[in-house]
């Protein structure tokens, strides 16, 4: 079995797909779980979850010793961000539609 260290070292060395493969068939369950239960929405949750691992895909620097937990900090956090930009475009419409109202 090889570490999620190793696979990510293969896919920011030698962009090796199937090593990032690996890894987001390991974690995308618990990525998109994650975001689910902030977001309540299907949708937005498989937006977060790509996003997530695009993250990953683009980092230069390795995450950290545990990819696991680094993932899940990362859906956690655009999810929350994704919810309060939605709160706020919310807020913005309301405030634009009682004013035209």
């Amino acid at each position: 079995m090889v570490s999620d260290r190793a696979l990510w070292v293969r896919w920011r060395d030698m962009r090796d797909a199937e090593a990032f493969r690996a890894l987001a068939e390991a974690y995308g369950g618990m990525v998109y779980g994650t975001a689910l239960r902030v977001l309540g929405s299907p949708q937005d949750a498989e937006d977060v979850a790509q996003e997530c691992f695009e993250t990953l895909a683009a980092a230069q620097k390795a995450p950290s010793a545990y990819l696991g937990p680094w993932l899940h900090r990362v859906a956690v956090n655009r999810a929350l961000n994704r919810r309060r930009g939605d709160m706020r475009r919310r807020a913005r419409e309301a405030a634009y539609h009682a004013e035209r109202g």
